[in-house]
């Protein structure tokens, strides 16, 4: 009986050991002033912004993006090519340790192709950060028309 009691132990030794590790990582990332930018009627794509920050001591990358109103969200920037503004596609940002990255217009950004609705000023949309280390970050992000 004593054993079958030390195993369990252990195992909730682990479980709890999981948890902790998990809610540390993802408290080493923080996203501050995001937003949408409000679709314009007639179009099915818009763009989002936003400050990642990594107070890690370690690089972290953001490799993918999901939410309820696209099936397709991408990591965008901006650039300037022989006197052009161009657009591409990034797959992946990478944050340094203790720094921070900014999407903002004309720069790094995140494009949501193919929206499912409308995207109006009324609106807060939800999106999920995956990042390299694991975590998952859940935000809900206000809808402004600029």
């Amino acid at each position: 009986m004593k054993n079958i009691h030390y195993g369990k132990c252990f195992i909730l030794f682990l479980l709890l050991f999981g948890m902790v590790k998990n809610g540390d990582a993802s408290n080493d990332i923080t996203v501050a002033e995001g937003y949408i930018k409000a679709s314009i009627p007639g179009s099915d794509i818009t763009a989002a912004y936003m400050t990642i920050s990594n107070t890690a001591n370690k690089a972290i990358t953001l490799q993918k993006i999901t939410s309820t109103i696209s099936d397709r969200i991408e990591i965008h920037e901006h650039s300037m090519t022989d006197g052009m503004m161009r657009m591409r596609e990034v797959g992946e940002i990478t944050i340094d340790a203790n720094s921070e990255v900014v999407l903002q217009p004309s720069g790094l950004h995140l494009m949501i192709f193919s929206l499912k609705q409308q995207v109006t000023e009324k609106d807060v949309i939800p999106l999920t950060l995956y990042f390299s280390n694991e975590t998952k970050i859940n935000i809900q992000l206000p809808v402004y028309r600029y």
